[in-house]
């Protein structure tokens, strides 16, 4: 059987992915989310205009260093981003200075207000559905204005292997009742006992294999297709053959085993997690200095130094379990 041995991002080579979790809170509990997301250890950010001018120290760094004159910041979490007192703050003056484009990833449950004040600062929604807690009509309410604004809209199915039918169910259900044809997919859940991709039967992996369920009408995929990718990456098997990989493939395949790979996690995907800790994805370590922070005041005098030794890192997890780290350039090291 081949064996994969490598991975080409099709991201553009000037953007740099930056995932941050402003907070650890959330206004959801559910049984699968990944451990310390929604504590409320962290809270907020103390002060935006901290966090405002390191960003674009970062940004900096990363166009002198590596030519990169794009950016794309998700705004994310375990903990409800859109709970962050300051979510307007942020969005409006980060992308004053430099070419910003600002996602959020949400479980959708603020009201229609709240969208109607800050969907001028979003490029791309993500509506991430969670079976146990959604209020499936505001939901549904939310993804029909967003798609009505003329932004990149889609709904995230998380697939429930307990709930696994009744996730079903809420795919239907949005494809029947919403207004608009906007973006459906589902979704493995990963790393959670009872819920992970060990978790389901081959009836349920067969149904997530066809991951899109809904497909925007065509004038509006080519209004949006720069945003629109239909897979991630470019896999390279031992046989010399290619194969590209849409966004959840890696994982429902299980062939997210990337240990002891070289990964250019550090040029292509950072995190800031909740307490301002600046890393590559999935938390690890890529910078000399592992206290560098993005809440903290010396962060410029920090910073500059250390963006300079960047470089690829050996991967020192048994697999990858997050979607956008499975598709960062990484190869195989030959031993």
């Amino acid at each position: 059987m081949k064996k994969i041995i490598k991975i080409i991002n099709v991201q553009e080579n000037n953007v740099l992915d930056i995932r941050f979790w402003p907070t650890d809170i959330c206004n959801y509990d559910c049984s699968y989310c990944f451990p310390n997301s929604k504590d409320a250890i962290y809270r907020y950010p103390k002060n935006v205009d901290t966090v405002v001018r390191n960003f674009r120290k970062l940004f900096n760094v990363y166009n002198e260093k590596f030519g990169k004159d794009t950016f794309y910041i998700n705004l994310v979490g375990g903990g409800e981003p859109t709970l962050w007192p300051q979510f307007s703050y942020f969005c409006e003056h980060i992308k004053k200075e430099h070419n910003v484009r600002l996602q959020v990833t949400t479980n959708g449950s603020r009201t229609l207000r709240w969208w109607e004040e800050n969907i001028q600062y979003l490029d791309k929604v993500v509506l991430s559905c969670h079976n146990e807690f959604v209020d499936l009509e505001n939901f549904i309410n939310v993804a029909d204005y967003v798609y009505e604004q003329g932004k990149v809209i889609n709904a995230l199915v998380l697939m429930d292997a307990p709930n696994f039918d009744k996730c079903v169910n809420i795919v239907e259900t949005m494809k029947s009742t919403s207004k608009h044809p906007w973006l459906i997919e589902v979704k493995t859940v990963v790393d959670s006992p009872g819920h992970d991709v060990g978790s389901y039967t081959e009836e349920q992996l067969k149904y997530m294999r066809m991951g899109l369920k809904r497909i925007p009408d065509g004038e509006w995929i080519l209004k949006h297709m720069d945003q629109l990718v239909p897979f991630k990456s470019i896999g390279m098997f031992d046989d010399g053959s290619v194969k590209p990989f849409k966004p959840d493939d890696y994982i429902s395949q299980q062939i997210n085993n990337f240990y002891n790979w070289k990964c250019n996690v550090s040029i292509e995907n950072l995190v800031i997690s909740y307490d301002g800790k600046v890393t590559g994805s999935c938390q690890e370590e890529v910078f000399t200095n592992t206290n560098l922070n993005m809440f903290s005041e010396n962060f410029e005098e920090e910073f500059n130094s250390e963006a300079l030794a960047l470089k690829p890192i050996i991967c020192p997890r048994l697999h990858c379990g997050c979607t956008p780290d499975t598709h960062i350039t990484k190869e195989k090291v030959q031993t």
